[in-house]
């Protein structure tokens, strides 16, 4: 019997790459030079895990509170995950009223060097030229997540704060507001920073800002890149939402412009013979209907997406019954955009064996490790410890398993829930609490039997089963209660 998986479990190694698209599995990558294995990627990530100046409350202190990264690379490695959403994040000044936080966040890509005041009485940004402090932390980060064995995705820019944060910091505490540079440079809007046609000299500005983040990091061979975080995807005079409330700021698509920002990611790697890394579009919010809202995502030349809300703004299809991948895009399935505030090990599961690669929008580290009151909070740090368990033990059977050959096949169960590489091995969900028989389907022949349970983390051992018939019906053993795992292996 086996309980959580331990640091043995998972041998921590510079992670391998450039990451490429699987030509033999499209829902993976694998490392450029070795196709044969398929990369899952599983891992918490949070808002302030690059820069510093998050915190509760809405002035911003003296002193930007610390992310306390060694901290957070260590809680990582110890839960078995492997990849990280390295964020940007734009505003040195904002607040995100409903959950009493100010995003203050330094350092930022260009120097605080003025002259003149900014609109929080520092120094206004010189666009420029660069700082390279921020770069050096950026590149330094990147490194250490290498040394722990994990995979990070660098954000260039940021969509959320600029029309989901509270007015007017959501732009006032821009470095490219007019009262915040001595470089003439105004916008008043998302529209004006993240939809096409630019301002040349806007979209200068952010040309030279990819080439300097693309070369920092591109020798890097556990990097990815993502364009922004949850980007307005319709015009509006405003943010409406559907209990009536609103956010009294212009809104436009920027599906174009992030089309645009992975086309430029592109052809710069290739203009000067750098090693080409995947690049991730994710979920637009708002968006005008939503039912298609994923749509811009399916369609775009980025490598791996992250979808969202495409049902309701409630509890979505993404959580409860995440669709299965058919191979067209990596998916990396992010609570971050249908499910920001919880998770579960039954998710985690039900998107690894529909062919996803689960990451958890994680509030419970803000710090970066374990906090002092871990059971404090909304979510609290314990809340979310049984998934980010789950998650590596899940990447444990990934690592396992021939996953390059493996697909979901939701008729292969009663339950839904299969991974399934035909004949040979089988990774099945019982999500229910309640010990009820399911069928299952496999290939007739000879197996052996592992279950795994969701509550306790253990693993135990059955009977050998051996299939002649088509469909079968199992029970979990009474060891095993809750939620579980079947792990069948032709023996």
């Amino acid at each position: 019997m086996q309980s959580h998986l331990t640091r043995k479990d998972l041998i921590v190694r510079q992670p391998l790459g450039p990451l490429v698209i699987s030509r033999a599995n499209p829902r993976y990558f694998a490392a450029a030079g070795a196709p044969e294995k398929a990369v899952y990627l599983t891992g918490s990530h949070v808002n302030n895990n690059l820069h510093d100046g998050l915190g509760f409350g809405r002035e911003c202190p003296e002193d930007p509170e610390r992310f306390d990264f060694d901290a957070y690379l260590k809680l990582l490695t110890e839960r078995g995950h492997n990849f990280i959403r390295l964020w940007r994040w734009e505003q040195f000044r904002g607040q995100l009223a409903p959950a009493n936080v100010h995003f203050c966040m330094t350092p930022q890509p260009w120097p605080r060097s003025g002259p003149g005041s900014a609109m929080d009485g520092k120094p206004k940004f010189d666009l420029s030229t660069f700082d390279q402090a921020y770069f050096d932390r950026l590149r330094e980060r990147v490194l250490a997540a290498g040394r722990f064995g994990i995979y990070a995705s660098v954000m260039f820019f940021e969509g959320f704060s600029l029309h989901l944060t509270a007015t007017p910091d959501n732009i006032e505490g821009h470095p490219f507001h007019a009262a915040n540079n001595v470089n003439d440079i105004g916008i008043d809007s998302i529209i004006d920073y993240q939809v096409l046609p630019l301002d040349p000299r806007i979209e200068a500005l952010q040309l030279a800002y990819i080439r300097k983040v693309i070369d920092t990091v591109h020798d890097l061979p556990n990097v990815l890149y993502e364009v922004a975080n949850e980007s307005s995807g319709q015009a509006a005079d405003s943010v409406d939402f559907p209990d009536g409330s609103s956010i009294e700021t212009p809104i436009g698509d920027t599906t174009q412009w992030q089309y645009w920002v992975i086309n430029t990611v592109k052809g710069y790697e290739l203009e000067n013979g750098y090693d080409s890394h995947p690049i991730g579009m994710t979920y637009l919010f708002p968006v005008e209907d939503l039912s298609k809202s994923n749509d811009p995502l399916w369609h775009s030349p980025a490598d791996w997406i992250s979808p969202g809300f495409d049902d309701t703004l409630g509890e979505s299809r993404w959580l409860t019954d995440p669709p299965p991948n058919d191979g067209s895009k990596v998916v990396l399935l992010d609570t971050d955009h249908f499910s920001p505030f919880s998770s579960s090990p039954v998710w985690v599961w039900k998107a690894f064996l529909r062919g996803h690669n689960p990451i958890l929008y994680d509030l419970g580290i803000l710090g970066g490790g374990v906090p002092p009151n871990p059971s404090e909070g909304s979510p609290s740090f314990d809340s979310l410890e049984p998934a980010r368990h789950a998650m590596g033990t899940a990447r444990r059977y990934a690592e396992q398993v021939n996953l390059i050959g493996m697909q979901p096949q939701t008729d292969l169960s009663s339950t839904g829930f299969a991974l399934a590489d035909a004949g040979n091995e089988y990774l099945i969900l019982q999500p229910s609490e309640a010990p009820d028989p399911f069928t299952i389907a496999p290939a007739p022949g000879a197996y052996a039997v592992e279950w795994h349970s969701l509550a306790s983390g253990e693993t135990v051992s059955g009977p050998g089963l051996t299939v002649s018939d088509t469909k079968i019906t199992i029970s979990t053993p009474p060891e095993i209660a809750g939620p579980a795992v079947l792990h069948l292996r032709r023996s």
